[in-house]
C-alpha cells in the first residue's frame, strides 16, 4: 500500500520545540523518527496539542543510548521518556509490528514486536491518529485515509472494530472521547460494536482507567462525554453506582467552564460528585439498621463502602478517597455549623472543596440550600 503525503505548514508557536529537537537527534543519529498521532490531528485543525508523541525505527535500549536522560518504561509496551525537566517528558515508541500476545479474551498482553512505520501504522486505534509528520520534508504521511477522515469529522477505525475492541477495550472510551471532542460521528460499525463490547471494560485493570477517566472528564466538553458514555452502554462499567442527575450536569457544566477560564479543577470532587448519591443511600440503609451509632461513624461505614465498591471499577489513589471523604463529612457541618464555629471550619483546607459542592448541591438538587449556601458566600467576603 503507497501512503499519501500531504505537503503542510503547521504554525511554528504550537509545535513543541523539546519534541523537534528529539525527532532531529534521531535523525542525526540514523534513525527514522516521526511526530505522530494525536498531536499532527489537533495541529491540522489549528489546536495546540498537549502532548507530542514521538514514532522511531530505534529500539528503546537505542533511544535511551542517544539520550541519557531517558528511562525505558513498561512492559505490556516499552516506551521511553525522555526528560527535559521535573514535570516534562517527551515519550518516544518504536514502530510496532502487526503481531501482538493477546489473552484467551483477544487482550493484548505483549506488543513489542518492531516492525516498520507502514506495520506501526496498523497497530494504531482511529485513523485521524494514524498520521505521521515528517519534519524534513513537511509532509504528513497517511497510510488509512486519516487526512480526509479528519476533514470530513468522522471517527473511522483502522482494521475490524470488534478484534481491536476485544484487543484494548480502552478504544471504546477513547472513540467516544474523540467524537465529542472533535465533534465528529463514529461510524456504524463502531457505534455497533460499542454497544455490543461495553461489558469488555471489566476486563481493564482499575489503575489503567483512572487515567483514562481524569481524561474523559477534566475537559471543556465534559458533559456531553457523560451522556454519550450513558448512550452507549459504558458509564456503568465506570461507574456503577452513578445515575444521571441535575447535581451531575452542573458540576460537569462547572468544570467545563472553569478548564475554560484556567481555573484548577481535581478529580477528588468528581468522585465525590458521581458518588453522593450511593453515599446517601447507603448512609440511610445503615442508618435504619445501626441505632446505636452515630452519624459520623455511619458517614464513615457508608463512606468506606461505596468506595470499595468503586475502585473494584477505577482506582482511587488514598489522598483521592480521603478528600472525597473529607468534602462528605463535612456537608453536614456546613448545613448545620453556627456562627461562633464557622470562622473555624473557613481555616480548615478541605473547605473550599465542600463549600463548592454545597453550592452546586443548591442550585441542582437541594434547593432548600440556597439560604444556607448564601450565608457561606457572604462570610468570605
Amino acid at each position: 500500500m503507497t501512503p499519501a503525503h500531504h505537503s503542510v505548514k503547521f504554525d511554528k508557536k504550537l509545535i513543541d520545540t523539546d519534541a523537534l529537537k528529539v525527532v532531529k537527534t534521531l535523525i542525526k543519529n540514523g534513525y527514522e523518527a516521526y511526530l505522530v498521532g494525536g498531536c499532527i490531528r489537533d495541529l491540522l485543525l489549528g489546536l495546540q496539542p498537549k502532548d507530542f508523541d514521538i514514532a522511531t525505527s530505534a529500539t528503546p535500549e537505542q533511544v535511551h543510548k542517544v539520550f541519557k536522560r531517558s528511562r525505558i518504561i513498561g512492559r505490556r509496551f516499552r516506551l521511553v521518556h525522555i526528560m527535559f525537566s521535573a514535570r516534562k517528558y517527551i515519550e518516544v515508541a518504536t514502530f510496532r509490528a502487526g503481531k501482538v500476545k493477546t489473552s484467551n479474551m483477544g487482550q493484548v498482553l505483549r506488543d513489542n514486536f518492531y516492525g516498520s512505520l507502514k506495520e506501526d501504522v496498523f497497530r494504531r486505534d482511529f485513523t485521524v491518529n494514524g498520521l505521521y509528520f515528517d519534519i524534513i520534508k513537511s509532509q504528513v504521511i497517511d497510510y488509512v485515509n486519516g487526512f480526509e477522515d479528519l476533514k470530513a469529522s468522522k471517527i473511522n477505525i483502522i482494521g475490524d472494530a470488534t478484534e481491536r475492541f476485544e484487543e484494548d477495550p480502552v478504544r471504546m472510551i477513547r472513540a467516544v472521547r474523540f467524537k465529542v471532542k472533535l465533534d465528529s460521528e463514529l461510524t456504524n460499525e463502531i457505534s455497533k460494536n460499542i454497544s455490543i463490547n461495553a461489558h469488555l471494560l471489566k476486563n481493564i485493570p482499575p489503575a489503567r482507567l483512572y487515567e483514562e477517566v481524569i481524561k474523559l472528564f477534566h475537559n471543556e466538553t465534559s458533559l456531553e462525554i457523560f451522556k454519550e458514555l450513558l448512550k452507549f452502554g459504558l458509564l456503568k462499567f465506570l461507574f456503577s453506582q452513578t445515575k444521571e442527575s441535575p447535581f451531575i450536569d452542573s458540576t460537569l457544566i462547572n468544570t467545563s467552564k472553569r478548564i475554560k477560564n484556567g481555573d484548577s479543577v481535581t478529580p477528588a470532587f468528581l468522585f465525590a460528585v458521581f458518588l453522593w448519591d450511593a453515599q446517601n443511600k447507603c448512609f440511610e440503609s445503615k442508618n435504619n439498621k445501626n441505632k446505636n451509632k452515630n452519624r459520623i461513624e455511619l458517614m464513615i461505614m457508608a463512606s468506606d463502602e461505596v468506595i470499595r465498591k468503586q475502585i473494584q471499577q477505577i482506582m482511587m489513589p488514598r489522598w483521592l478517597s480521603n478528600r472525597v471523604k473529607d468534602i462528605w463529612l463535612m456537608q453536614h457541618r456546613l448545613e448545620n455549623c453556627n456562627v461562633k464555629k464557622a470562622t473555624e471550619l473557613i481555616s480548615n483546607p478541605r473547605f473550599r472543596m465542600a463549600y463548592d459542592f454545597l453550592l452546586l448541591r443548591s442550585e441542582s438538587i437541594n434547593p432548600e440550600l440556597k439560604e444556607r449556601a448564601k450565608f457561606w458566600t457572604n462570610l468570605q467576603k
